[in-house]
């Protein structure tokens, strides 16, 4: 069994101390039993996956899909990260991982910018570093994993809305962040899609909500009062979705405000199937989570990457046309009230 060491706290003082807490069987770990334990070669390799944040539904599908393909290939997977969606707190993790000389890092940065020096600090220590699920495409990352073609997402989204809105009328956007690079790759595509293809679309707002379901439906109650024609809204991730459903369902909007994003399927299926929304997009979350691991294992063991390789486990992968440095694993789900039975992902 792989052991998924989660992180609790991080505590500042004379320096960083990490404990990492062996999930399943309760075992303590400190740092300095890690770095044994990854530079011994008679060991396991050690992986750590670092989130924009822990303990919501989609990065706990990510960190079991994960551990599944760690046991599988004899990984010592450390999964964590901060619990607010916060880029310096992710950094406190990278920088102590880098210093207890892990076999590879995986992270879904939250301010892409901001991982560079940490990258080139673990590179030169032969540190594999990879992105997943959002991108820092500058930082000099050995491999980006990405859920989706971000240019298909967001145009389908903006194509799926417009339809629903008959092509004209104002329309708004809530999203988690405004430094989220996944994220906002898809609204810009989406943007983009909306001039280029639906010139009586008119964007009258974008909501920033926080990764917070709550605040999300707060953010769009607010909205809705303060455009009354508003017609349309796109939700670009897991939390902004279900708040702005339930925000359209207590104000009263149902078939009034369309809305489509990106939501996981047990959230959503309450609403879909009540129909406060026609559709909601994902991919599997686990699976994200498990081609993650599956590529780390990949880089470390020195396999050359290429288009239509087969990956045990997994299949032949795809690379991006645009980046030769980034593997598509998957077309986005449509969940519709039809279908939604039909999925779960665990979330």
């Amino acid at each position: 069994m792989p052991q998924i060491i989660a992180n609790h706290r991080l505590c500042i003082a004379l320096g960083i101390t990490l404990f990492l807490t062996a999930c399943g069987n309760n075992d303590v770990q400190t740092g300095t039993e890690l770095r044994s334990v990854s530079q011994n070669s008679s060991e396991r390799l050690v992986v750590a996956m670092l989130p924009k944040l822990i303990n919501i539904d989609y990065f706990d599908a990510c960190r079991r899909g994960a551990a599944q393909a760690a046991e599988e290939l004899g990984v010592t997977l450390i999964f964590d990260g901060p619990t607010e969606p916060s880029g310096s707190e992710q950094n406190k993790f990278f920088d102590t991982w880098i210093r207890q000389g892990v076999s590879a890092i995986c992270v879904a940065p939250n301010q892409p910018k901001t991982i560079q020096r940490f990258v080139e600090k673990a590179r030169a220590q032969g540190i594999k570093v990879l992105t997943w699920d959002t991108d820092a495409p500058e930082s000099g990352r050995d491999l980006f994993v990405n859920q989706v073609d971000e240019r298909r997402l967001g145009e389908t989204l903006m194509d799926d809305l417009a339809a629903q809105m008959g092509e004209e009328g104002e329309w708004a956007i809530a999203i988690a962040s405004l430094d989220a690079a996944n994220l906002n790759t898809w609204r810009r595509f989406a943007e983009a899609r909306a001039k280029e293809k639906y010139p009586k679309l008119k964007l009258v707002a974008t909501e920033v909500t926080k990764e917070d379901e709550n605040f999300a439906r707060q953010k769009v109650e607010t909205l809705l009062n303060a455009y009354p024609n508003l017609k349309g809204i796109i939700a670009f991730d897991s939390n902004s979705v279900p708040g702005a459903a339930e925000a359209i369902k207590r104000a009263g909007k149902v078939g009034k405000v369309a809305l489509t994003g990106n939501s996981t399927p047990n959230k959503m299926r309450p609403y879909l199937k009540e129909g406060v929304l026609q559709s909601a997009y994902l991919w599997d979350p686990r699976e994200l989570g498990e081609l993650t691991i599956r590529m780390a294992k990949s880089l470390i063991d020195g396999i050359a990457l290429e288009e239509g390789v087969e990956i045990p486990g997994h299949g032949k992968i795809t690379f991006s046309e645009l980046d030769a440095k980034t593997i598509i694993m998957a077309e986005p789900t449509r969940f519709t009230k039809e279908n939604i039975d039909s999925f779960d992902f665990g979330i």
